[in-house]
């Protein structure tokens, strides 16, 4: 908003950090200093670097409209109810929440980046223009195609029950990929990387999972592919 500094703040908090006598780490006043003076100019750089044609990217094609649980939490995915309502109510969410649950599910599921853009921007009280397209078309939803980060943030459930304590009481089963129970995103993070090969196989970021891929039976493929049009046809009923 232009009211701070980031110098101004970066040595504020070096300050307080020096005066603390270490009831501050190093880790913590370090990770802060980087997210100031790295990240935060990085994004700057990167929206007046690229705009306005950066708000039009599209790297994936992706086109699906934003369903209707981004908006009133009601849905059976324990993760994303929780995130979205979290987001309606306060106006924030952990980084956590934002790029590896409702962004995860977002860019897995195709949504079409304008869709997910209007969303943040629209819902979280730290959202401006400059700061909110570079995380949200660039880093969460890779339609930049790699101007801002160098692979796309996607995942199974794995990684969200790893993070979170959300999978605990969900409908649906992590550990399971099919069926009526089997979570949503194991289906949908295999369907991403199979449908987008041609974009994605040769980012060495990326090349375990497609490694992984090529040792599944030709059957269990066509299971996921099959599961994943199923479940993204009735992605307004999750």
């Amino acid at each position: 908003m232009k009211l701070l500094s980031p110098l101004e703040v970066v040595q504020a908090a070096i300050r307080a950090w020096s005066k603390s006598k270490g009831k501050v780490s190093i880790e913590q006043i370090e990770g802060f200093v980087r997210q100031i003076a790295g990240w935060r100019e990085f994004m700057r750089g990167v929206y007046w670097t690229h705009m306005p044609k950066y708000k039009t990217l599209n790297f994936f094609g992706a086109k699906r409209p934003l369903p209707h649980y981004f908006w009133d939490g009601d849905t059976k995915m324990s993760c994303v109810k929780h995130a979205v309502q979290q987001s309606l109510d306060d106006a924030y969410a952990h980084h956590i929440q934002r790029l590896m649950v409702t962004g995860n599910f977002s860019i897995l599921c195709g949504i079409d980046p304008n869709e997910v853009d209007a969303w943040y921007l629209g819902i979280y009280a730290d959202a401006l223009d400059w700061v909110q397209l570079p995380n949200t078309r660039g880093m969460s939803q890779f339609a930049d195609g790699g101007i801002v980060g160098t692979k796309p943030y996607t995942s199974s459930a794995a990684y969200i029950n790893k993070m979170s304590n959300y999978c605990s009481g969900c409908f649906y089963n992590f550990k399971e990929k099919f069926g009526e129970r089997g979570c949503p995103f194991n289906t949908l993070y295999w369907d991403f990387l199979i449908r987008n090969r041609k974009l994605l196989e040769r980012n060495p970021r990326i090349g375990m999972g497609y490694r992984l891929l090529d040792k599944m039976k030709e059957g269990d493929v066509k299971k996921i592919t099959v599961r994943a049009a199923e479940v993204l046809k009735g992605i307004e009923k999750l």
